[in-house]
């Protein structure tokens, strides 16, 4: 059983409504000017309707619905600096995470454990070269508590005994 079949015509009501609707766009000076008294007797009709809706409001001590603005509205300058305001705070941010060398989406970064953390995580080959790397060397003042127990390349337990024992 097709579409036809069962009694439906194509184009026969269907997308009515649209294809109604004429646009209002005249072309000579006479239609322009209608277009605008209809404009202006639309803005007409609706201030009246206000104008019922608030005198029966006030009649019959309702709430006013359309109460009158005592706000500034907002100039375009004022909407310019608003709206450069937001954008900058969303390109600040977009920047910052772009700048980040953060694994983003997906299961990145999942293989040894948290994705966020793999910055911080060090490799084995780190490992390795830091614990078989020289030491750092002793400053002056290391080197005089390193004395008192004999290594002085080396602070110690006993370097620290000594020390507590002549301050008190």
């Amino acid at each position: 059983m097709g579409f036809l079949s069962y009694g439906y015509k194509a184009g026969k009501g269907i997308g009515q409504a649209i294809n109604k609707t004429k646009t209002n766009v005249p072309k000579t000076e006479i239609g322009k000017k209608i277009r605008d008294l209809k404009i202006a007797t639309q803005k007409s009709k609706s201030s009246l309707a206000k104008l019922k809706q608030t005198a029966f409001e006030i009649e019959n001590n309702k709430p006013i619905t359309f109460k009158k603005s005592t706000k500034k509205s907002e100039s375009n300058t004022e909407a310019y600096k608003r709206i450069q305001k937001d954008n900058t705070k969303v390109i600040k941010s977009m920047i910052d995470k772009a700048t980040e060398k953060k694994a983003d989406g997906g299961r990145i970064g999942r293989k040894l454990g948290g994705g966020t953390n793999m910055a911080k995580r060090k490799t084995n080959v780190q490992k390795i070269k830091e614990t078989f790397a020289p030491k750092k060397q002793l400053t002056p003042k290391q080197m005089k508590i390193a004395s008192l127990a004999g290594n002085k390349k080396k602070i110690d337990g006993p370097d620290f005994e000594k020390l507590r024992s002549k301050k008190v």
